[in-house]
């Protein structure tokens, strides 16, 4: 696997260092959203000894290269996860469950403002409401807005 980030991190005109690599080694194992704390723990009990600020600095240097997705979920700190193709996120505001959700463009900035604000890079889009499970745990299906 290290093969693997390494040649990614090259294409991308990133060195490759031990931390990067342990970084996004932690987030592939671990799959899914998580914070850089929740990466530092993963690495420590996997008796991966890096300093907090290698992995935040590990992960803003992969997000910025494009070889992981940052989101602001608004509940709390940025997550983080390995993604093969640009998408958006799902915020449940019952459980707390983030998902991943189809971007329609498939790329970014996939949106751009009404205005000349400056060079877009991304746009990202966080959907907020009930998940299906939540809904489904509650017996309820259609959850049309009653006004």
């Amino acid at each position: 696997m290290a093969g693997e980030a390494g040649t990614r991190m090259r294409e991308a005109g990133l060195r490759v260092t031990r931390p990067r690599v342990a970084v996004i080694g932690a987030l592939e194992a671990m799959r899914g959203h998580h914070t850089a704390d929740e990466v530092h723990a993963h690495l420590a009990r996997n008796d991966v000894a890096l300093p907090r600020t290698s992995v935040y600095n590990s992960l803003t240097a992969l997000a910025d290269a494009g070889l992981v997705m940052r989101a602001d979920v608004g509940r709390g700190a940025i997550v983080y996860e390995v993604a093969e193709t640009w998408h958006h996120h799902f915020v449940c505001g019952r459980c707390g469950g983030v998902s991943d959700v189809p971007c329609l463009a498939g790329a970014r900035p996939c949106l751009t403002p009404g205005e000349d604000v400056g060079a877009v890079d991304e746009a990202q889009v966080v959907f907020r409401g009930t998940c299906r499970r939540c809904l489904d745990a509650d017996g309820g299906g259609d959850t049309a807005h009653e006004h």
